[in-house]
């Protein structure tokens, strides 16, 4: 077997999680990571390939100290976000995306993502990341493409609690346009009001 494919192999291995790294080895790559030199740019680049790796602290800790050189580097802030949404912490991943669009306010992918990871939890906030791409760029697909998702969140939602309300407290549902999710601000309030009539007159 070629000593490529055995690192293929190994990489593969460390990604599905079915390989754990001896002592010595994770030593190594800590001294590795410490012994770069104070280039924010090399130490992102060992922080990707160890997430790619699945090794998850390690890339943690490359990122870091490229943080600490550099804390106003908006490609570090992505590795964390990559970092931290990769080990199930969104709310410390969503952070470092929103330092990384601060400091890079142009780029509307970062917004779409930011969008994406707000999702159910906070709908205003994705639709403000939404719609400073789409007040920038009216085709831009990705923001389009969240845009509609977040509505067809938003309308199934009202539309699960009309239908559980007519079920359980009354025979006829009623719609109050200002009972919603984000207090007396409805941003979809007429396409909700309009779908949900549709939908329980179909019914």
């Amino acid at each position: 077997m070629s000593s490529q494919t055995e690192i293929l192999q190994t990489s593969a291995m460390a990604i599905t999680g079915d390989i754990e790294l001896a002592p010595e080895i994770r030593t190594r790559l800590r001294g590795l990571i410490d012994s770069l030199p104070d280039q924010p740019a090399r130490l992102r680049v060992l922080g990707h390939v160890l997430l790619d790796l699945g090794l998850c602290d390690l890339a943690l800790n490359a990122f870091g100290r490229a943080l600490l050189i550099d804390d106003l580097d908006g490609a570090t802030h992505l590795g964390l976000t990559r970092v931290y949404i990769q080990t199930g912490r969104r709310d410390l991943g969503l952070e470092h995306l929103e330092i990384a669009i601060s400091l890079r306010p142009d780029a509307r992918e970062l917004r779409v993502l930011a969008a994406d990871l707000l999702g159910c939890r906070d709908k205003m906030r994705a639709l403000d990341q939404l719609g400073a791409v789409l007040a920038a760029e009216t085709d831009h697909a990705g923001a389009r493409k969240g845009l509609a998702n977040l509505i067809r969140t938003v309308v199934a939602s009202r539309m699960h609690t009309v239908s559980h309300d007519d079920r359980e407290t009354r025979p006829q549902p009623t719609f109050d346009h200002t009972q919603v999710i984000w207090g007396d601000v409805e941003p979809f309030g007429d396409l909700i009001q309009s779908t949900i009539g549709r939908g329980c007159r179909v019914s």
